[in-house]
């Protein structure tokens, strides 16, 4: 006699479900943080995104640092005001420097320098580049130590040609002042930041044979 046996037209038994882990929305390869780590893993995006964190960390600690260390960007404006000064006298023109106030008179036409007149916003947005771009240390340091005493130079010579506009050419001096020399300012930031990662970060990156 033998015992009870499976229908073979019935399917065999399974034993319990398992447990399927559920994906968190936005978790997986097409959700936000899928798409968020790939723009991360593009240079290009990424360098933009540390580029905004370093302008939004010195726009946060710029007023602190002014308040507590303004006696530096006086220094600075009075240095630039001397070197000015010190410049115009080369070319035999009458020129005066106040002990007062960091002002540069050429006969009778003046220019104070004042915070924006020292190079130094330019000089900020060059160092946020520089930290943000994906280079070693040294490459960075090196950016530094060539990109910005560039800009003060052009600096200067923005402020002595402005300063002789004014006195010989008054009419063409708003002009100068508000928009060309803002502009090419911008684009010294940009000419500096392109060589340093053509002619410095790039000719360290080994070539394919």
């Amino acid at each position: 006699m033998q015992g009870p046996q499976d229908d073979p037209s019935q399917p065999a038994s399974e034993g319990p479900p398992e447990a399927v882990a559920e994906t968190p929305p936005g978790a997986g390869p097409g959700g936000l943080a899928g798409r968020l780590r790939a723009l991360w893993a593009v240079p290009t995006y990424r360098f933009a995104a540390n580029f905004l964190a370093y302008l939004a960390i010195i726009g946060l600690c710029f007023p602190w640092v002014r308040r507590e260390l303004g006696f530096l960007f006086t220094a600075a404006e009075y240095g630039t005001a001397s070197i000015v000064h010190e410049l115009v006298s080369l070319f035999g023109l009458r020129t005066r420097l106040l002990t007062k106030s960091p002002t540069v008179f050429l006969d009778g036409f003046a220019v104070t320098i004042i915070e924006e007149c020292t190079g130094l916003y330019e000089a900020l947005l060059l160092g946020a580049a520089l930290l943000a771009y994906p280079t070693s240390w040294r490459n960075t340091l090196l950016g530094f130590v060539v990109g910005l005493p560039l800009i003060y130079l052009l600096n200067l010579l923005r402020i002595v040609m402005l300063l002789g506009i004014g006195r010989f050419h008054p009419s063409a001096f708003d002009f100068l002042h508000i928009y060309f020399w803002q502009v090419t300012m911008i684009l010294t930031v940009v000419f500096v930041l392109y060589v340093w990662v053509r002619w410095i970060v790039r000719a360290e990156v080994p070539r394919e044979p």
